[in-house]
């Protein structure tokens, strides 16, 4: 374990101050990736498909509301109410069908939060990475320029490995970031789809 945490230290050391930001923004992508799987896999309130059932087996929107009335509390369950509240408006159909749909997009907007976070990192650590690869091989060349032929070719090329090291970094950086970013982005837009067709038939029931 320490010859690991040696060789961790070696790399800080040789990657620099570019290095050290890739790796606060690798933590800070970690952490992202880590709340918004959980926040959307087990506290989703876009999905709407655990009261499919309820919507199946009742005749009518105030059947409907009673069994919703009987569920534990949560965000899915005010989210419904809401939806219920416009529903049982004495306005148009259409007029009703705009309004769940704003709330439909406020309610998916609400739950991007941190996306975009996501998505800037996947973008600007390959070019932080690539940006500490050319300032390492600028160090190198003026050292190889500054000695001419007395320069040690094996001083040359731990320059330029340490050099490569920040676009491998801001690689590591950005894959998991950019395929989080694009799996959650997928999952949050097929949501809103189920619910849009869930609310329809809701929409629909109150005739």
């Amino acid at each position: 374990r320490n010859k690991k945490m040696e060789i961790f230290y070696d790399y800080i050391e040789k990657g620099g101050i570019i290095f050290s930001i890739l790796l606060v923004m690798s933590a800070v992508g970690i952490t992202l990736i880590t709340y918004k799987f959980i926040e959307i896999n087990f506290f989703n309130d876009l999905d709407l498909q655990s009261f499919e059932d309820d919507l199946t087996v009742t005749s009518n929107i105030g059947d409907f509301r009673r069994q919703i009335d009987l569920k534990p509390s949560s965000e899915k369950k005010i989210f419904l109410i809401e939806t219920l509240n416009i529903i049982e408006k004495n306005t148009s159909k259409a007029f009703k069908e705009k309004e769940i749909e704003t709330l439909l997009q406020k309610k998916y907007l609400s739950s991007q939060k941190f996306l975009p976070s996501l998505e800037i990192i996947a973008q600007v650590s390959p070019l932080i990475g690539l940006l500490g690869t050319v300032i390492g091989m600028i160090d190198s060349f003026n050292e190889l320029e500054l000695g001419g032929s007395l320069v040690d070719p094996s001083i040359l090329a731990g320059g330029i490995w340490t050099a490569l090291l920040t676009t491998a970094m801001g690689l590591i950086v950005a894959i998991p970031a950019l395929i989080s970013h694009y799996f959650f982005d997928k999952k949050l837009t097929n949501t809103v789809q189920s619910s849009s067709v869930f609310l329809t038939k809701l929409t629909n029931k109150s005739g």
